[in-house]
């Protein structure tokens, strides 16, 4: 019998316990660390996290356009962008460093398989792909395979068919079949449905949804299964936050009556109301919660009929506004204007506004004194005509009172009132002096449609000489100036509507607006202007494609009686048509476009001999036109600025129907293209607009020794030849706000 030899065993049994402990721990540690980097979102990936962006592509066959999947993306390029826009970084500042996120690229990944549903295909397959830059950094690409294809085969709404109009509903849905199923149109039909059952007064209707895809077939069906819930009406009305506002005052601007249907349309509008009031900061109109309820058994909602309380929160802004604000200017000198508002003026949120200022202190009568010293532009010794001296001695002020009543008698309509006084004058130049008034109602006829009649009466006289009636208003002829030198009263009556339906975000995007307004001055009205006038404007916005929207625009307008001939009327200058500028036909700058005349100043010799020096001025027409079509669409390089560009062709002219001596020309084209970028105050727009044409002609009058125009013109049809290549038929348009 052999005996197996013992195992050694270290003389130490602790050493080979702290030697077993030792390993075990560095085995875990390994795992551990193992399992760590396995985890997170592209593991795979991790050794890049945080490295500079230095491209984003994307790779396969793309059935949705690149700039809408970047649109959607969040991870970025670094680059440099100077002011938010310019291509180029000074040091440090513009530079814009994105780092990559293994989070946020995995989000993409979702991203862009939504997009491809919203476009209706489904199945796609993204791979995100990340290796490193020749430079610092790393590229990311998106590899994308897009799914089929899916069309709509069935759609069903179930659970309305107790409810009237419904049969008209399913075809006003976004969803259509036949079309692809796109995801967006799926959720708008849902909420489609649900609005269309809130309108109806089902306050508590829901709307479950649900599709199925054959993925073989590649074809949807959908089902939207109604629970329209019993009609709500509505037994009490819950105001609460009143502090300087009565509580009649606030009913009355709400939509909504006990004892009428609670609709959701009528919640909102209530609630658009109360914004209104400039008494109001903040206003929500809802559904109060079950512990405000009148009726215990409100939310019985099998029941056919309940009753709902509706909950009215308001916060109030400030009652008082007032400022106050002091200058200096060399063609004003001391000068100093001040504001006050009253939100609450009698109560019932109605508005007064009182406004003054004042110019020319210290140079014009009686507070005069300055002006050898503070203010030499004003010196005596400047002066080398009456009309001069009239011009500098006059004091300007403007005092003015608005008044507004909103919600006049309880009712969609609104009362505004007005007077004024003022004197203003432009040295060397003018001095004109009126005191008015104006009343007016606008009422709300239909959802963003507003009507308005405003009687607007005014007694005013403007002193000048005959030069610059010419030049700076735009007078020329001999009865012209007359009729505006004297006091003369000025009073009309205009009929206006107004609808706006336009979507911005922030561009217009889709809706349309129409304005209309018809202007008319009569001695019935106690007036020495005698005109009436027709104006109308409308404008359309279509989304061709997506991100792609044309804009059509068309406007005219017209005198039926005025200055048609010399016995009929006459029509003030600013109520005459222009044309030109950044809202007209923009190869044309502003007022260029229409009736002409120029001013030839007094001759002066060089080496060439004697040259006349001529000044163009609109006189405003009795008749105009104007049509614009403008394609608006994204500029990739800029798309995450905001940033669209335009190309545009407009269409229009003025015309003066009285001088018949002139031969008019026809409609003038001019093509261009523009830019658009988004500001916190409306888009900034830049277009530059091709003019093909010659200056439009007109009667060239000359200028006495004494500064006065004379009365015929040296030439009946005067035309400034336009010098330069084709860069000087190039016309800027810079301008704030939509175009269209």
């Amino acid at each position: 019998m052999s005996v197996l030899p013992p195992f050694a065993l270290p003389r130490r049994p602790h050493a080979w316990l702290r030697a077993a402990l030792a390993l075990c721990a560095l085995l875990g540690a390994a795992a551990c660390a193992a399992n760590q980097a396995a985890t997170g979102p592209l593991p795979q990936f991790a050794q890049y996290e945080g490295e500079d962006v230095r491209s984003v592509k994307f790779e396969g066959e793309l059935v949705v356009p690149e700039d809408s999947l970047r649109s959607v993306i969040t991870t970025r390029v670094s680059r440099c962008s100077a002011l938010g826009i310019l291509p180029f970084c000074i040091g440090s500042f513009g530079k814009n460093d994105y780092h990559l996120d293994l989070a946020v690229l995995s989000r993409d990944v979702a991203r862009i398989q939504l997009v491809h549903r919203d476009f209706g295909y489904y199945g796609t397959r993204v791979v995100p792909v990340v290796d490193a830059a020749a430079e610092d950094g790393v590229n990311v690409t998106f590899r994308v395979e897009a799914g089929d294809l899916v069309t709509l085969t069935g759609l069903a709404v179930t659970g309305i068919g107790h409810v009237e109009g419904a049969a008209a509903l399913i075809g006003r849905l976004p969803l259509e079949q036949g079309e692809p199923f796109r995801r967006n149109d799926f959720l708008a039909s849902v909420d489609t449905v649900r609005n269309w059952l809130l309108n109806r007064g089902y306050a508590y209707a829901q709307v479950l949804r649900n599709y199925e895809i054959d993925t073989i077939a590649d074809v949807a069906r959908v089902e939207l299964a109604a629970a329209p819930g019993p009609v709500v009406t509505v037994d009490s009305i819950h105001i609460v936050g009143l502090y300087r506002l009565d509580p009649g005052t606030v009913r009355q601007q709400l939509a909504i009556r006990r004892g009428a249907r609670l609709r959701g349309a009528d919640l909102a509008r209530s609630q658009r109301s109360l914004f209104d009031l400039e008494l109001v900061s903040f206003a929500a109109v809802e559904v109060a919660p079950e512990r405000l309820q009148v009726t215990p058994d409100s939310m019985e909602l099998d029941a056919d009929s309940i009753g709902s309380t509706v909950l009215v929160r308001v916060v109030e802004a400030p009652r008082y506004a007032a400022d106050i604000a002091l200058g200096y200017g060399t063609l004003d000198c001391l000068r100093a204007q001040g504001r006050n508002l009253d939100r609450n003026f009698l109560g019932g949120a109605r508005r007064l506004e009182v406004n003054g200022l004042i110019a020319k202190v210290g140079v014009a009568d009686p507070v005069n004194g300055l002006e050898r010293s503070l203010c030499p532009a004003f010196n005596p010794d400047k002066r080398t005509t009456d009309t001069d001296s009239l011009i500098a001695d006059a004091l300007n002020y403007r005092l003015a009172a608005n008044f507004l009543q909103p919600r006049l008698l309880a009712t969609q309509t609104s009362l505004v009132a007005g007077l004024f006084t003022e004197q203003v004058s432009e040295l060397d130049l003018y001095v004109r002096s009126a005191t008015g008034a104006e009343v007016g109602v606008v009422r709300q006829i239909l959802p963003q449609t507003l009507a308005s009649l405003t009687l607007d009466v005014q007694r005013g006289r403007t002193q000048a000489s005959d030069y610059f009636f010419c030049i700076a208003f735009e007078v020329c002829e001999r009865e012209d100036i007359q009729a505006v030198q004297r006091s003369r009263w000025s009073n009309s009556v205009q009929l206006g509507l107004t609808q706006n339906r336009v979507r911005l975000d922030p561009f217009a995007s889709g809706g349309h607006q129409f304005r209309t307004t018809v202007d008319f001055a009569s001695p019935l009205l106690g007036s020495e202007d005698e005109y009436l006038r027709l104006m109308a404007d409308g404008i359309i916005h279509r989304e061709l494609r997506e991100d792609v929207v044309l804009s059509v625009r068309l406007m005219g307008g017209t005198f039926f009686t005025g200055l048609l001939n010399d016995e009929t009327g006459y029509i003030p200058p600013e109520r005459r048509f222009y044309g030109g500028g950044p809202t007209g036909v923009r190869g044309f700058r502003f007022n260029e476009l229409g009736p002409t005349v120029y001013v030839a100043r007094p001759q002066r010799r060089s080496d060439a001999g004697f040259v006349v020096d001529t000044v163009r001025s609109s006189t405003g027409g009795t008749r105009t036109v104007l049509a614009t079509t403008e394609v608006s669409f994204p500029i990739p390089v800029f798309t995450r600025f905001n940033v669209r560009g335009a190309a545009f062709l407009d269409a229009g002219q003025v015309w003066d129907t009285r001088d018949t001596l002139i031969s008019r020309p026809g409609i003038r084209i001019t093509p261009g293209v523009g830019g658009r970028f988004a500001t916190p105050v409306g888009p900034f727009r830049l277009d530059v607009a091709y003019n093909p044409y010659q200056p439009e002609p007109g009667p060239l009058y000359g200028i006495t020794e004494s500064g006065d125009l004379i009365e015929m013109p040296l030439l009946r049809e005067f035309r400034r030849r336009r010098e330069g290549g084709w860069l000087s038929r190039l016309v800027l348009q810079v301008s704030l706000g939509n175009a269209l």
